[in-house]
């Protein structure tokens, strides 16, 4: 497969994880020879502070603007990409930044629609903010997107994705993984998945 050094990914993991988790996604880039940057939320690992919706988004812009700054990385040599939860704070930090592309991995359409889904019999969906608005935020993000999901996946269920995809603005792609759950496409979707992904990212965050 072509290998670009590049191209860097800023990496951003879900919610009930933290960067340890996601080793099958780093050894993925490495073996394409793309850069991967990523770090753990405020009170994950071993991360000081208190989880926020604030302090997600915080934390998100602060390692992009260390890949540039610190790393020397170009905006547009950025690649975002976010799983589950780490997908709603890589769609609000692609409204906001600028990259090359933006990936995101099983993620939800907003908070209220998973906590419908999540916990159908109580009415807390009634009482959230509207947060993490992605289905939202992602119309307005013009960049190249790709979205993967399971179509097995029972936590976020493959709809979202539909629904993410049908609201996005254009230029974007649907990657749906047979029999993969939640979070685990990278493992499941194979070499097909692992080569679309590579020329998703050269295509758009390569050298120019």
């Amino acid at each position: 497969m072509p290998q670009d050094s590049s191209a860097a990914v800023l990496f951003i993991h879900g919610n009930r994880h933290n960067i340890t988790r996601f080793e099958e996604h780093y050894r993925l880039f490495n073996s394409l020879g793309i850069s991967c940057f990523t770090f753990d939320y405020p009170g994950y690992g071993r991360s000081k502070g208190a989880p926020s919706e604030t302090a997600l988004y915080s934390s998100a812009r602060a390692a992009h603007s260390y890949m540039r700054t610190s790393l020397g990385i170009q905006p547009r040599n950025i690649a975002i990409y976010g799983c589950s939860l780490g997908g709603a704070v890589a769609v609000e930090l692609a409204s906001n930044i600028t990259a090359g592309c933006l990936i995101t991995e099983s993620t939800f359409t907003n908070s209220r629609e998973i906590a419908k889904h999540l916990y159908p019999l109580l009415p807390i969906r009634h009482f959230l903010p509207t947060r993490f608005i992605n289905d939202h935020l992602i119309a307005n993000i013009t960049i190249p997107k790709l979205m993967i999901h399971g179509d097995k996946d029972e936590r976020v269920p493959v709809h979202m994705a539909h629904t993410l995809y049908e609201k996005a603005a254009h230029p974007k792609r649907l990657q749906i993984i047979a029999n993969a759950d939640h979070i685990n496409c990278i493992a499941v979707g194979g070499p097909n998945l692992h080569n679309s992904v590579c020329d998703f990212i050269l295509e758009h965050c390569g050298a120019r």
